[in-house]
């Protein structure tokens, strides 16, 4: 498989000129770390990936086709956005919220087969979510809520995972897990991940590169060079 994500000149943001002319790559196996202060525009840049938020300036390229000329089922079989801060769906159990990670494999009616349903389940151990499975999802702790939106996205099966902010509710020891489990999927699956954090512990320790947006400005490479180069004395 060659190159899951290319950005060629792209420029994103609400106002012309937020970020001009960003080239950048995204390899099966890779998870790179997102990192910026609040307000820089990391959401608006994985919004912009994904499609949900059109680019103001240059392309984006899913296995090398516009990222435009994807239908919308097959883009969704490809590429998931998560973002632990929606609402959680009222009347909706843990499994049924997990499963919706098969609507883009399901028919006109949304009939889910054998698969389906191993797959969902396989995902919610994966999380860690096997006792919440009648469980409303709205009545679960921020933490749990994490977890099952994590596992909703493990059980769609993409390519490309952009995660916003994953580990934001989770304690210590389950925002380890979750970075370890990053990288599992990256290697066993070979997906693309980026995933946005403030956590500089977590993006040296689990990520392959990390991209920093300061001042309207992008940068991106092996973590030695955001170091070496002073990418992050914001955060000092």
């Amino acid at each position: 498989m060659g190159c899951l994500l290319k950005c060629n000149a792209l420029e994103f943001g609400y106002k012309k000129g937020f970020a001009l002319a960003m080239d950048f790559e995204l390899q099966p196996g890779e998870v790179v770390a997102l990192m910026g202060r609040n307000g820089s525009g990391k959401s608006t840049f994985l919004k912009t990936l994904c499609g949900r938020i059109p680019a103001l300036g240059g392309t984006v390229e899913i296995e090398q086709r516009s990222l435009k000329a994807w239908p919308v089922k097959e883009l969704a079989r490809r590429i998931a956005y998560i973002s632990i801060s929606k609402a959680a769906p009222e009347r909706m159990t843990v499994s049924e919220f997990v499963g919706l990670g098969r609507m883009p494999y399901s028919d006109f009616f949304d009939r889910r087969c054998k698969a389906d349903l191993e797959i969902t389940r396989d995902a919610m151990k994966m999380m860690d979510l096997q006792d919440f499975v009648t469980r409303p999802i709205c009545e679960l702790s921020d933490g749990e809520r994490s977890r099952a939106y994590l596992a909703q996205a493990v059980a769609q099966q993409v390519n490309i995972l952009l995660l916003d902010e994953p580990n934001a509710f989770l304690d210590i020891p389950w925002s380890r897990q979750l970075f370890r489990t990053l990288r599992q999927l990256a290697a066993e699956r070979g997906m693309g991940v980026i995933v946005s954090t403030h956590s500089k512990e977590y993006a040296s320790s689990y990520c392959d590169r990390v991209m920093v947006i300061e001042n309207c400005r992008v940068q991106w490479g092996v973590w030695e060079k955001a170091e070496e180069e002073g990418w992050l004395e914001w955060t000092k």
